[in-house]
């Protein structure tokens, strides 16, 4: 539901925005600069008080059963500062250019490669560490 509600922030926000528009880029990339935005400002608004050793008793219905490696690779993606953790998750997990990230979070090109490496290099260290090649 969250994901949805961000969605919908991001079209209401474009939508007012329309005007503003200069197309120095494509609309598409416009469109996620604003969805990035959107969910830092949310983050940021955000306190946790949840519990997060707490156990649900019933299981979820929603996402197969998590293996070793995916959970090893949620923990290792967790030792990452937050803009490694964007970096590395917007490059190997969606595919994007460092030209895209560069445009989506509004990092410079050559941090946006140094959050890459040293974040690739954490993740290799840490996953190394537990017993992967």
């Amino acid at each position: 539901m969250l994901a949805d509600d961000l969605a919908q922030d991001t079209f209401i926000k474009a939508f007012y925005a329309w005007d503003s528009f200069a197309a120095l880029s494509s609309p598409k990339t416009w469109l996620m600069r604003i969805a990035y935005n959107t969910f830092m400002d949310y983050m940021r608004q955000q306190h946790p008080t949840e519990d997060l050793n707490a156990v649900s008793d019933t299981p979820s219905q929603m996402h197969p059963p998590a293996t070793d490696l995916h959970i090893d690779m949620q923990q290792a993606l967790l030792i990452l500062s937050p803009p490694e953790r964007t970096c590395v998750q917007l490059s190997v997990l969606e595919d994007r250019s460092i030209k895209q990230i560069v445009k989506i979070t509004g990092i410079n090109e050559n941090t946006v490669k140094s959050h890459l490496k040293r974040g690739k290099e954490k993740l290799r260290t840490y996953l190394n560490e537990n017993g992967y090649e």
